[in-house]
């Protein structure tokens, strides 16, 4: 998370955040699209890429879904094959007996792996290359990380003059944004190649779009500055109601697993904390981002266990397995 932070402060994706680049590129280039699209609204089109990579990850939170209640399906068979080997010495043997009892069941119990986490981290990567780094990706300013030192250096005096003498920059795209009444002379007389007539007007256009019911999403949220404290609040209220949601349906899907829900409590509360304090830490536009996705993957959860309740799904799963063991069968009687 650091290294985001300090990539982000010096205004180009340099160091470990160069490899998410292309990603950057692509996500810039989609939200171009959608704001010529929508008239500039900023934030619905962040609600869009939303839902649409949810959409694309419903198909993987289903697969996920029904290994799950194979896996509770099978939770008897596992158990009695524990049971036979209570000695640590014959793990091993009991491991294997698994591992053939998984095999005749055509189960993989990791197929309910970390693919749709890994998959929100990648989109959440592209989200911020597009929130830290607009005027590079989403404006099109392709020749901003070759003049990035330059442009610091000649706005650095103007800042100081507004924010203290100490102040320093973080974020540098976005303060560019927040400041560029205040820079855009000096911006143009300096880089006139850059900040073309037609890319100030540009500017502008996004900067009044980053403002949400009156609040300027490219400010970092702090207790002191009123309203905009609601965002990293909402963030720790959708990222928790997400986690309980996700609890309780684990539960019901694997009643087994209900004993082990104690210790589970605390890691449960850590990532709706963690969202909370990052919240503060990253301009609002990542916090809003978060509460968005926090609701669609609440409306999501609740869509798949309705649509694939768990003893439906694993009634399903048994006359799939059977209808695939007799198939087998059938075959291997053809060969001989």
């Amino acid at each position: 998370m650091s290294s985001i932070l300090l990539s982000a402060s010096s205004g180009s994706a340099g160091g470990f955040m160069a490899i998410f680049t292309p990603l950057y590129w692509i996500f810039g280039k989609c939200m171009g699209f959608l704001l010529d699209l929508l008239g500039n609204q900023y934030f619905l089109a962040i609600v869009i890429f939303t839902f649409v990579t949810r959409l694309l990850l419903l198909p993987l939170n289903v697969k996920q879904q029904k290994t799950m209640a194979k896996t509770t399906r099978l939770q008897p068979k596992i158990q009695k094959i524990q049971k036979k080997y209570p000695d640590p010495k014959d793990r091993a043997k009991a491991n294997q007996e698994i591992q053939d009892l998984y095999a005749r069941e055509g189960h993989n119990p990791m197929q309910m792996g970390c693919g749709p986490m890994l998959f929100q981290m990648v989109f959440l990567m592209g989200i911020i290359g597009i929130i830290y780094y607009p005027i590079q990706y989403v404006l099109g300013m392709s020749d901003f990380n070759e003049f990035s030192q330059q442009i610091s250096d000649a706005i650095m005096p103007i800042y100081q003059s507004i924010a203290g003498e100490d102040a320093k920059i973080q974020y540098f795209q976005l303060n560019i944004l927040e400041n560029f009444n205040a820079y855009k002379d000096t911006l143009v007389t300096k880089f006139p190649e850059l900040f073309t007539p037609e890319m100030c007007n540009s500017i502008e256009e996004y900067r009044q779009g980053m403002t949400l019911f009156g609040l300027d999403m490219t400010a970092i949220p702090h207790w002191k500055d009123g309203v905009i404290v609601l965002i990293p609040i909402l963030c720790l209220v959708t990222s928790l109601g997400s986690s309980i949601l996700s609890t309780i349906i684990q539960k019901k899907n694997n009643p087994a697993a209900a004993q082990q829900m104690g210790s589970m409590a605390i890691m449960m509360l850590m990532m709706p904390i963690f969202s909370f304090y990052i919240s503060f830490q990253f301009p609002a536009a990542v916090g809003f981002y978060w509460i968005i996705s926090n609701i669609v993957a609440i409306l999501q959860q609740l869509y798949i266990f309705k649509q694939y309740p768990p003893r439906k799904t694993q009634a399903r799963n048994m006359i799939d397995n059977t209808i695939e063991r007799r198939s087998r069968e059938e075959n291997v009687k053809k060969i001989n």
